[in-house]
């Protein structure tokens, strides 16, 4: 007799008894159950670091679209606008994560620069090259950073590696189109 793969596994990871037993087990722990495997204070420090460095990105967004003037360039501002909002959001959710994790979420503005992976730099007005490059750079950082927190996380904090992986292909889609604008703006200079 053939047996299928598996047939021996139970049909589901966990009884309905265990289930409930684990849910009941340090119920102020909120979200946290004994199936998170991670080390959380290990990932509240660095949902706190890219907390930091979506905080310093979104300023930073915000800074170089206040200094693009040219009305030729408008739909730059109008993105980079769009793209500090985007990064607002994700700060957001990565503090409520830090604080459904048991932690807080660290806005000083005194330590944030410290923990951003993201170096703000500013450019002098209309210097559209700049700013586009600046910010490629900065999105990269974060792309890669994310890259390797997902990667990190794995399995043993299903719910931070979603969060992660959203926010991941949000900045995959400003480094696309910031790369696509430096593109242009490289075929524009003389």
């Amino acid at each position: 007799m053939t047996r299928l793969p598996g047939a021996d596994r139970p049909a589901t990871p966990l009884g309905r008894r265990e289930i409930r037993d684990r849910a009941l087990f340090d119920m102020e722990d909120g979200p946290v159950t004994p199936s998170n495997r991670a080390e959380l204070t290990s990932v509240a420090r660095l949902l706190n670091a890219l907390l930091a460095s979506l905080i310093v990105s979104s300023l930073q967004y915000e800074q170089h679209a206040l200094l693009v003037r040219a009305p030729s360039h408008r739909a730059v501002a109008t993105y980079l606008y769009d793209c500090s909002d985007a990064d607002r959001r994700g700060a957001r959710l990565l503090a409520a994560r830090v604080r459904q994790l048991g932690f807080a979420a660290d806005h000083d503005p005194r330590h944030l620069v410290a923990r951003s992976y993201v170096t703000f730099q500013t450019f002098s007005d209309d210097d559209l090259a700049g700013i586009v490059t600046q910010e490629l750079i900065a999105v990269r950082i974060l792309v890669q950073t994310m890259q390797e927190a997902v990667r990190w996380i794995a399995d043993t904090d299903p719910t931070t590696r979603r969060l992660l992986e959203r926010l991941l292909e949000d900045k995959e889609a400003q480094a696309d189109e910031l790369s696509a604008q430096a593109a242009a703006d490289r075929r524009n200079t003389p």
